[in-house]
């Protein structure tokens, strides 16, 4: 049924369909693509030495979600350290104070972002954040993400095939009678 000055009908349902499969087709390609993204090999990191300037803090954004941010002033000028918020799981990184000597090994930012990510933190001889303990959570948050691309990508095929069933059931694929 279609309204006066409406240009949709029953006929359009299957290109629909087909144009929300391919779209949530390419998001869990995406999201597949970009949860293997985040995990550095440790010949990847880059030890820098300093002062912590302020205490930790998280901010909370809709777009990155949870994020710690530590600023450290190296000998060669200011670090942006962020990470996940992984203070859940390694509460110590909150305990840093201004002023305190620390060493993070870091993957710099590849967006040309003025960010460093974090993943070893040392005070002093002390290990607050490991490799292990940041490879191991970016693991579990990647489970997800893939789980949620596995899950997207049978809604697309899904969607699809409702696409080709409306399709055949609105005779568009039909062979039209010549006589």
């Amino acid at each position: 049924m279609t309204h006066a000055g409406s240009s949709t009908n029953r006929r359009a349902l299957p290109a629909l369909c087909l144009v929300f499969a391919v779209i949530v087709a390419m998001c869990a390609i995406g999201l597949r693509l970009a949860s293997s993204l985040d995990v550095a090999n440790r010949s990847e990191l880059q030890p820098i030495r300093g002062l912590v300037q302020n205490a930790p803090r998280v901010t909370v954004s809709g777009k990155a979600g949870r994020k710690l941010h530590i600023m450290i002033l190296a000998s060669d000028g200011a670090h942006h350290l962020t990470q996940d918020d992984l203070t859940a799981d390694v509460p110590a990184l909150m305990d840093l104070k201004s002023g305190d000597h620390v060493t993070a090994y870091v993957r710099h930012d590849s967006l040309g972002r003025n960010l460093d990510w974090l993943w070893v933190l040392k005070r002093g001889e002390v290990t607050l954040l490991s490799y292990e303990d940041t490879y191991n959570y970016l693991q579990r948050r990647n489970a997800r993400i893939r789980e949620i691309a596995w899950w997207a990508g049978t809604l697309s095929v899904g969607l699809f095939t409702v696409a080709a069933i409306l399709r055949k059931r609105f005779g568009a694929w039909r062979v039209p009678c010549l006589g």
